[in-house]
């Protein structure tokens, strides 16, 4: 949860580094600010707690796309992990030597949601969305795009980045981290 009081979000904040603390200050609102915040410092709590060091002392390195993973020199290399926001909660997925991806989203209106699947969805994952009953879309949209985010995660690529993968190189969990939200959670097969 994401949403704590600022003592707890001060505690927090110790932990993060000069370029987290001052990707956290160029956002706008308070509230993201906060919630910027709290992720990483859990993020890095649960990394630290695995490591066996403290949270401040926990090293990240950036993919050429952005995607975060444990410094060369923090030692546990078959260590991933992946970290989802949305709203007031976040996710920590973590994996040993697989790639692991995790995605959330809360459960609100998407009114481009056709558009985005019909741009964004495979073929077959586009045919059974569309085959849904409108009571069923939303969640059928949002089930289908954390997974296709989470996967996205794992590779370290974005949406529409060019990379190939195979649907069935991944076990796929979904979960509910809270009601009202939705979640899934990959890791590489092999």
């Amino acid at each position: 949860m994401l949403d704590v009081e600022p003592n707890v979000v001060r505690e927090i904040g110790v932990c993060l580094n000069e370029e987290e603390r001052r990707r956290a200050e160029g956002l706008r609102l308070e509230r993201d600010r906060r919630r910027f915040v709290a992720t990483r410092g859990r993020l890095r709590q649960v990394l630290a707690s695995k490591l066996g060091i403290s949270p401040s002392e926990v090293e990240l390195e950036y993919g050429h796309r952005g995607k975060p993973h444990l410094s060369h020199r923090m030692g546990a290399r078959d260590l991933c992990f992946s970290v989802s926001r949305s709203g007031d909660v976040a996710v920590v997925a973590l994996s040993t030597r697989q790639e692991v991806g995790v995605d959330i989203e809360a459960v609100r209106p998407v009114p481009e949601a056709d558009e985005i699947a019909a741009l964004c969805f495979s073929a077959s994952e586009y045919g059974s969305y569309t085959a849904l009953g409108p009571e069923d879309r939303l969640e059928g949209f949002l089930r289908r795009w954390t997974r296709l985010e989470a996967i996205s995660k794992a590779l370290g690529c974005g949406l529409g980045q060019p990379s190939s993968w195979d649907e069935g190189d991944w076990a796929v969990r979904r979960f509910v981290p809270k009601p009202g939200y939705i979640g899934t959670v990959v890791v590489r097969n092999w």
